[in-house]
């Protein structure tokens, strides 16, 4: 049975249905937070602009996946308290369940159009990202900053405690405090919120499944969280839930396989980046994500319709699904824990072999390196062995799973052409073979 704690609130609240997870409860600030424009923008920003160009059914949105992440965040904090009643104070219960539960409602705010390819083609130019423009956003926008200050005093929340949580990395949680009386502290939260099967990866796996119709969605998450336990700094799983966590690792895997790195919506990929790194020669992106205000602006949509941007050709494609990359070859290799070739050196490299034969927009390399630890930098994953006593909590690698050991990464490397130049596909491809020979001898050992 569930152990939860007690919620300390005398914040109303309704309900609202979400197709994975049922009814809702949406606190009085959380359904304030969802009526400002800022929160509402999200609804034009879906979560996978490139991959609704290969599943019809996949225009889902960041305002349908925040409310996800905050359902789950909460759900996983109640139970991660629950054991602790006597030892934590409402207060400090209360006072976690609403923070994480915000950090899931508000974890995208930041993005912009396209999600992750504006990260890349724009923010990333400003040396800025989307989890930036989050926290900034919670702290200058008028309505959502009103919201927290107001409602959530009592709760000892407030738009910078927020966007601390937003952007804080793991290194960062070197101080944390202690959670009451026990040996646990509020670092545990951070795999609530960025761990190996965080909430954001446990609500994009069922939902964008779900959508998609891809069908890789049905490891058990109700297992995985009801199979963790606070350990000191960490959240640790029960060994014998391992089963579910190498469930969620393949579901992942497969996933990143057939959804997000699809050949085709990978194409579209390269159309979208390439759209809005024209874009940035026409727009003062600068100023837009110095001012919220003029940030909400920025969607799927609307940047597809300014006037300033009617000229760029990639905005025809988009607009009528017109795509002229085809793939023409492919390697696919795991490799061991060593640094990658980049894409941008392999283009490079090419384009300096074909020797201007073939011009550089007749083809492009793509390299989605798929990590089978979703965190970066995460190796281990804490195992708690509940057969001894006291409990016991081990590191263990990530890619030793029940059934072997699967590789660090998988290494995809494609090559795609424009087939407007089909006449130059078999050069293009002699040269790109020529190329991984040279290269992977040196670089990869496979």
């Amino acid at each position: 049975m569930l152990n939860e704690i007690e919620v300390k609130s005398a914040i109303p609240f309704e309900f609202i249905k979400d197709p994975i997870y049922g009814y809702i409860r949406l606190y009085e600030h959380e359904r304030d937070i969802l009526d400002t424009p800022s929160f509402q923008r999200l609804r034009r920003v879906k979560q996978l602009p490139s991959v609704g160009f290969v599943y019809p059914g996949a225009t889902h949105t960041r305002f349908a996946h925040s409310l996800g992440v905050m359902y789950l965040s909460g759900f996983f904090t109640k139970h991660l308290l629950g054991p602790f009643k006597s030892k934590i104070s409402d207060d400090t219960s209360s006072h976690f369940f609403f923070l994480t539960r915000l950090w899931g409602l508000t974890h995208d705010l930041g993005h912009g159009p396209f999600s992750h390819a504006f990260d890349e083609a724009v923010l990333g130019g400003l040396r800025l990202d989307h989890e930036y423009m989050s926290a900034k956003i919670v702290q200058e926008d008028e309505d959502i900053a009103g919201i927290i200050t107001k409602k959530l005093k009592d709760f000892d929340i407030s738009p910078k405690t927020l966007a601390e949580y937003l952007g804080k990395s793991r290194e960062e949680w070197t101080q944390p405090e202690r959670l009451g009386d026990t040996e646990h502290s509020e670092a545990a939260f951070y795999y609530v919120l960025k761990g190996f099967y965080s909430t954001d990866i446990i609500d994009y796996l069922l939902r964008d499944n779900l959508y998609t119709g891809a069908g890789y969605g049905s490891f058990d998450w109700q297992r995985l969280i009801l199979s963790s336990h606070l350990c000191k700094d960490e959240v640790a799983l029960e060994s014998k839930a391992r089963d579910t966590l190498d469930a969620f690792l393949l579901s992942r895997l497969f996933s990143f396989n057939t959804i997000y790195y699809h050949r085709w919506s990978r194409a579209v990929d390269y159309i979208i980046k390439r759209f809005l790194r024209k874009a940035s020669e026409k727009l003062d992106f600068k100023s837009y994500t110095a001012d919220v205000n003029e940030y909400r602006k920025l969607d799927d949509e609307s940047i597809l319709h300014l006037n300033e941007l009617s000229g760029i050709p990639e905005r025809n494609m988009l607009l009528n699904r017109i795509i002229p990359f085809r793939q023409i070859d492919q390697v696919v290799h795991p490799v061991p824990d060593i640094p990658l070739i980049g894409e941008d050196y392999l283009n490079a490299s090419l384009s300096e072999k074909l020797n201007e034969e073939v011009p550089d927009e007749a083809y492009f390399v793509d390299t989605p390196n798929l990590p089978l630890s979703p965190m970066l930098g995460e190796t281990d994953v804490p195992i708690l062995d509940t057969s001894t006593s006291p409990p016991k909590v081990s590191h263990e690698p990530v890619r030793h799973t029940s059934w072997g050991e699967v590789p660090y990464s998988v290494w995809t490397i494609r090559l795609y052409l424009d087939i407007r130049y089909k006449e130059k596909q078999e050069k293009v491809k002699e040269a790109f073979r020529s190329l991984l020979k040279a290269e992977t001898k040196l670089r990869t050992h496979y």
